[in-house]
């Protein structure tokens, strides 16, 4: 996982898209933050993705040399956006321990993991794995409701992506 999002990420980047919370952007985010989901589950410390890079371009810019053209914007948005998340990271676990507590029952309201996801950040896979290990579940239907309403929110308030202004400055 981790060595197959890396090379996705590192690709994306050098075609020119950055993390952000929308459009292609998002996409990436979210690539980069489940091979670092991964990789803390492996027992990672620290931002190490972008100390693979050297490793991924050995193997692969003979073939894709715009990852020679932008390493230098690969290593520090990798590094970047893994600094972040490893915040975001502590944060939601500390929100969702504090949650577990006073938890009555097994499934943890939908509202809570919706808090979680979008306003900390913290993907709900994360939350859905631990929830897992300690035989809880989530209220999907209420998660889903409140995903619904703030997605036909967004959709009203949505004035284009950026990415053609990306672009322009990119190329």
């Amino acid at each position: 996982v981790v060595a197959d999002h890396l090379r996705a990420s590192a690709f994306l980047i050098a075609d020119g898209v950055l993390p952000s919370n929308e459009g292609r952007g998002y996409v990436l985010r979210r690539i980069m933050r489940r091979a670092m989901r991964h990789a803390q589950l492996l027992g990672t410390t620290e931002p190490h993705m972008w100390k693979l890079l050297p490793a991924l371009k050995s193997q692969m810019a003979a073939a894709y040399p715009e990852l020679e053209r932008a390493g230098a914007l690969i290593t520090e948005t990798l590094k970047h956006e893994e600094e972040r998340f490893r915040e975001t990271l502590t944060r939601g676990l500390k929100l969702l321990d504090d949650a577990l507590e006073d938890l009555n029952g097994k499934i943890l309201p939908g509202d809570i993991a919706f808090k979680l996801y979008d306003t900390y950040g913290f993907p709900l896979d994360l939350t859905q794995d631990i929830l897992k290990n300690k035989s809880l579940e989530i209220d999907n239907k209420k998660f889903d409701d409140l995903m619904k309403q703030s997605r036909e929110l967004a959709k009203k308030n949505w004035k284009g992506s950026g990415d053609s202004a990306v672009e322009q400055v990119w190329y």
